[in-house]
């Protein structure tokens, strides 16, 4: 080891040596070497001094250069900015003036009167297309606006300057104006105007830009077209420069900059504001110089510098192999302190070297840094071993004082202010021993990953045997020579070894020797056989398995396999049992086969004779209603005396029962055969387009006697309802029996409401009620066929519980849907959501979308505003109170399909 490249103190035999001839020689060679270099270093300093200048003065010359082409620019943005202002003034007059003109426009000439301004507004070459919004959202054109004309005409009107950006694919399309227009009425439109943008913003030609923007310098426009620049981008961030700063410049009246950047090329950017709004016009273009005055300042200062350059390259060449020379030796030096420093730190070691007479300590650049330091420094004794901690100081001072009696240190310490491990390691200085300065000169390793890693060892190991303990199994480690290394507590209680009779280091012989007054039998052992079981003498059994270790050695693990063992017992024990069940299973499989052949006839039989009810049901219901019609008719004649009184009053109220008898008959027969049409699938309906609005009005009319009789509130709201395309005698006779049960179970005094609007699946029609309600229990049994809920109230009525098990099936060959509402108590609310057309079915994922609005115009204080939302998704769910019907005369203009 080289001690003197660290020693930094001179010596006394250095002191008072003198120097040899080649040493004198070496001397005189450098200090030629200076002065050489001197010359040099002055010459490139005056001409770097001097080509300073000169450079300060060009540049000047270019910002002079620059600051005229960016007065250029601004002056050529203002133009722009005047010429926007005036096309945009140009369609705001026009829409200005066409808004007065409608002010006093009556609201019903407003169509006309709209067209008319609009023809004369769309005749400007600057507007490419204008409109008209109303309050009630109407749109009047002369063309068509195409889609998204609101949304831009309130963008437009939220904007100070009411002009906005079409934008498509992410590019601005257009340029959207829009006015706002007050009404004779009161209320406010608004015109609406997309600009030719090719004619409010001028093309700068010449591969120039010019664009409009707004106050947060989002783009509204661009010409010509840039698709790396997408609409609303911040124009001044995209060409590098700060929003702040181009606000300021707008502020200002407008002005320009060369600082901008397009991609990799620098531009000149200039904004100009437009007067009256808070847009701006920025004109961007490539920076733009007088070339020629340009060119002829280069040439000028370039044979100012040429001459002083010469002179340099002169002078250079003179001390050119000397400097050569120097550098070559310099470099040399270099090399090998390098080399060595690099070894050094690569070692993750430094060197210290240690004066014992002096009491000082020498520390090099590496070793400083490992203690925390920053370079290399000469401490004391004292402020060396404070650099260690408090425990390693006194070693450390100890083996330094022993160091001459042993003739080397070797001793670990531990850093006092960072956690890092040393290993001292040092010895006399050759040549030194017994003189007045003996020094100690050594390394210091760092050894603190291998400290780090025998920590890890100890911790891993100590985990190990914790999760040994830990094992519910038994477990043993051999070496690969057989030897007992690692063992748990459930390995020394199955063979009942006493504590202190295992030891690490034991062969496979003597534990197995030790081993064998606890087992009883070993089963399946063989030597090709890894895995057998132990019979233990206390009864219980283990299954040991011995895998090879990847050293060579081996692992033996034992489960206690007891309860397995009974349980292998208790399975061969069953077995016979069990071959007994399977053939009672089998046995059973058969009969259970036989009796589903039975089951299948019985269900083909059963089948049969329900569709032949059905079709006898249908016959015989025609059958019935032609005498019944006579019976019906006569009685309606003899009841108003037609052909002279009846005599006796008796027989008025014997008429009036049978007419009544009747007619309640053959209501229930019209149920039955339409009820066995459409369970035999011989139901037709006849679509037709209809008017909705007209049919409900027609049944509230026919219901609107007997709920007078009751004092009840019938209201009908069905205006605005679209022409749908449905069977008007089969909705007709729907809405009768829903409007009729619910007048049927109201209270006197109570309301009935007959509500129809447009959900966001089809047609809604609601009828609500404020009477008897249905227990909730109760609502899964309603719409099925002769279905009727027993109540006191319900016992009063008379019904087949046809009525509303039919209009569900008749709304469903609709395409439709029925459900129902009710709380017991308060009322019942029947929900019908219907398709407009039947090529349109509903879709049933929608219904949820629409329950917000159910009940949007049920009384605040009413107690039905508990009642749940209007389209449930119980699809299965009806209504089964007791049907009432209407007189012979409502039932042949039902039949006459009025």
């Amino acid at each position: 080891m080289n001690h003197m490249r660290f020693d930094t103190r001179p010596s006394p035999d250095k002191a008072t040596r003198a120097p040899s001839p080649g040493e004198t020689g070496k001397v005189r060679a450098s200090k030629r070497g200076t002065g050489a270099l001197w010359i040099v270093m002055a010459v490139l300093l005056f001409t770097l001094a001097y080509g300073g200048i000169l450079l300060v003065k060009i540049q000047q010359e270019r910002e002079t250069l620059i600051t005229e082409a960016e007065r250029s620019q601004a002056n050529a943005a203002g133009y722009l900015a005047e010429r926007v202002t005036a096309r945009i003034a140009e369609a705001r007059y026009a829409l200005a003036f066409a808004s007065a003109d409608l002010r006093d426009t009556p609201i019903d000439e407003i169509v006309p009167a709209a067209r008319a301004r609009l023809s004369a507004i769309g005749d400007s070459d600057i507007v490419e297309d204008v409109a008209i919004l109303l309050p009630d959202g109407r749109t009047i054109a002369a063309a068509n606006p195409g889609d998204g004309l609101r949304e831009m005409a309130g963008q437009a009107l939220d904007a100070p300057s009411g002009l906005t950006a079409e934008i498509v694919d992410g590019q601005p399309a257009h340029l959207v104006l829009a006015v706002p227009v007050q009404l004779s009425d009161g209320t406010v439109g608004a015109f609406v105007a997309r600009l030719a943008t090719d004619l409010v913003l001028p093309d700068w030609g010449d591969e120039r830009v010019v664009a409009l923007a707004d106050s947060n310098g989002g783009m509204l426009a661009i010409r010509p077209q840039m698709r790396s620049v997408r609409a609303g981008t911040p124009l001044a961030s995209r060409f590098g420069l700060d929003d702040a700063f181009v606000d300021r410049l707008a502020g200002e009246g407008g002005g320009a900059t060369s600082d901008a950047r397009f991609g990799e090329e620098r531009v000149t950017f200039a904004v100009a504001p437009i007067a009256g709004t808070e847009l701006r016009v920025y004109a961007l273009g490539a920076m733009r110089i007088n070339q020629n005055a340009w060119y002829r300042t280069i040439s000028f200062y370039g044979l100012m510098f040429i001459a002083p350059i010469f002179v340099a390259m002169g002078l250079s060449a003179l001390v050119f192999t000397q400097m050569g020379r120097l550098r070559s030796t310099r470099q040399q030096l270099e090399d090998n302190e390098q080399r060595f420093r690099v070894a050094i730190e690569g070692a993750r070691c430094g060197v210290w070297d240690w004066n014992p007479e002096a009491d000082t300590v020498f520390i090099t650049d590496s070793l400083a840094r490992i203690l925390g330091m920053e370079t290399a420094l000469e401490c004391s004794g004292s402020e060396f071993l404070r650099l260690f901690s408090k425990p390693d100081r006194e070693r450390l001072r100890a083996a330094m004082r022993g160091a001459p009696a042993g003739g080397e240190v070797d001793l670990e310490v531990l850093a006092a202010h960072a956690a890092v491990w040393l290993q001292m390691r040092g010895r006399i200085l050759p040549g030194a021993v017994g003189s007045d300065q003996a020094r100690i000169v050594g390394v210091a390793i760092d050894i603190t990953d291998r400290k780090g890693a025998q920590a890890r060892v100890v911790a891993a190991e100590s985990r190990l045997r914790a999760a040994l303990e830990s094992m519910s199994e038994s477990f043993v480690l051999w070496d690969s020579r057989h030897r007992l290394v690692l063992w748990n507590r459930k390995f020394r209680d199955a063979f009942d070894f006493s504590d202190g009779m295992l030891k690490p280091g034991m062969s496979y012989a003597a534990v197995e020797q030790a081993a064998a007054r606890a087992i009883k039998t070993v089963h399946g052992g063989t030597e090709n056989k890894a895995a057998y079981e132990i019979e233990l003498a206390d009864g219980r059994w283990l299954h040991y398995s011995d895998r090879a270790t990847a050293d060579g050695g081996m692992v033996s693990v034992g489960a206690d396999i007891t309860d397995l063992k009974h349980h292998e017992a208790a399975l061969t024990e069953n077995q016979a049992q069990l071959r007994k069940t399977v053939e009672d299973v089998k046995r059973s499989q058969a009969r259970i086969a036989d009796l589903a052949r039975k089951y299948e006839a019985e269900k083909i039989r059963a089948e049969e004779a329900n569709r032949s009810k059905s079709e006898f049901l249908a016959n015989m219901s025609h059958e019935l209603r032609t005498p019944l019609n006579a019976i019906n008719g006569f009685s309606e004649i003899m009841l108003k005396e037609m052909f002279g009184p009846l005599g006796d009053e008796r027989y008025t109220g014997y008429m009036k029962d049978i007419l009544t008898s009747g007619q309640h008959l053959l209501e229930l027969i019209n149920d039955i055969l339409d009820m066995s049409k459409i369970e035999a699938g011989k139901m037709q309906l006849q679509p037709e387009p209809t008017d909705a609005s007209e049919l409900i009005g027609q049944c509230v009319r026919i219901v609107r006697g007997r709920a007078e009789e009751k004092r009840l509130q019938l209201r009908a709201d069905v205006s605005d309802l679209p022409e749908m395309e449905l069977d008007p005698r089969a909705f007709k006779q729907v809405m009768i029996n829903l409007i009729s049960n619910a007048v049927k179970f109201t209270p006197e005094g109570g309301r009935v409401t007959v509500r129809g609007f447009l959900s966001g699946v089809g047609v809604a029609f609601q009828v609500s009620d404020t009477g008897i309600g249905i227990a909730r229990e109760d609502l899964p049994r309603l719409g099925r066929p002769f279905e009727q809920i027993e109540n006191q109230h319900s016992k009063s009525h008379q019904g087949s519980g046809l009525g509303l098990a039919l209009s569900k099936s008749l709304i469903e060959l609709h395409g439709g849907t029925l459900t129902i509402d009710s709380v017991l108590g308060e009322g019942t609310t029947v929900n019908v959501v219907m398709p407009i057309s039947q090529d349109q079915p509903i879709d049933l994922d929608a219904l949820a979308e629409i329950e917000a609005d159910a009940y949007s115009d049920i009384d605040d204080n009413d107690d039905i505003n508990r009642v749940e939302a209007l389209l449930s998704e119980a699809m299965d769910d009806g209504f089964d109170a007791d049907d009432e019907f209407v007189d012979s005369a409502t039932t042949a203009r039902l039949a006459a399909g009025e």
